[in-house]
């Protein structure tokens, strides 16, 4: 189900030898007197920070965050917490605790008869997505270019030169990482954290839900590339009339992509 859940269960046990490990240089350290008492407490707060719960569903939340957009766990899909927890090498608690998260962001739903499930919709949720997406993202842009610093202008460029590199070797994965990227950094130029939460939770949903828009007829990285420079262009010239202008027909190209994307299935 998971390729990553190997992954966890190694750091699992990476953990329990290195706190063994630990455990047995503070013994010897205490034997000879030659511990470093600064060293031990810094080591301590380490463990202790990897120890508390929240850390540890912060994690499973992130694996399985990572399951449904990559679609190892596909729309509608029935998450079972014992399933869960055993495939991931965790008790149930921080299991179930993770899907309470990953339900707060949207990505799954309570099912009527019991646990949860993959988010799924079609083109009516998809459309009511876009809408939201389109006054929020238009807004986000407007208050980037009204209080950009020197350090959001450096990200905007530093995401730009990546992608042309992106799309110079084709890499589609990471063509999709840098357009989300791109977006979330306008938005932390915006300021506004409430905003940037809720955009960053309905691009989420939107890649759950339409995920073939990657893969639509037309679908051109190159296109997004030159939209993106007009958007930052403006943004960092601090026009925030044409911050929006340009975000507008940016968003209505997507809107595009994603209708015609629908019409194929």
């Amino acid at each position: 189900m998971f390729a990553v859940i190997r992954i966890a269960r190694l750091d699992s046990r990476r953990s329990v030898a290195t706190a063994a490990r630990s455990r047995h240089d503070g013994a010897m350290a205490s034997e000879d007197g030659s511990a470093d008492t600064g060293r031990e407490d810094r080591a301590g707060k380490a463990l202790s920070v990897l120890a508390r719960p929240e850390a540890l569903t912060g994690r499973v939340a992130g694996l399985i965050r990572q399951a449904i957009l990559s679609g190892e766990l596909a729309p509608g899909e029935r998450l079972s917490v014992p399933e869960l927890a055993r495939r991931l090498g965790v008790s149930r608690t921080p299991a179930r605790e993770s899907l309470l998260l990953l339900e707060r962001e949207g990505l799954v739903v309570p099912r009527s008869s019991a646990g949860m499930a993959v988010i799924a919709g079609g083109r009516e949720e998809i459309l009511d997505l876009l809408d939201i997406r389109e006054g929020l993202e238009i807004m986000t842009a407007r208050r980037a270019a009204e209080r950009i610093d020197a350090a959001g202008v450096a990200r905007l460029e530093a995401i730009l030169a990546d992608h042309r590199a992106v799309l110079e070797e084709g890499d589609l994965a990471r063509h999709v990482e840098l357009d989300a990227a791109f977006h979330a950094a306008i938005r932390e130029a915006a300021g506004n954290d409430r905003l940037a939460r809720q955009l960053g939770q309905i691009e989420l949903q939107l890649r759950v839900l339409n995920g073939r828009l990657s893969r639509a007829e037309g679908w051109s990285g190159r296109a997004v590339l030159r939209d993106h420079a007009a958007i930052a262009g403006a943004i960092v010239a601090r026009d925030a009339d044409a911050a929006e202008r340009h975000m507008r027909a940016h968003i209505g190209r997507t809107r595009a992509f994603h209708l015609r994307s629908l019409a194929t299935t």
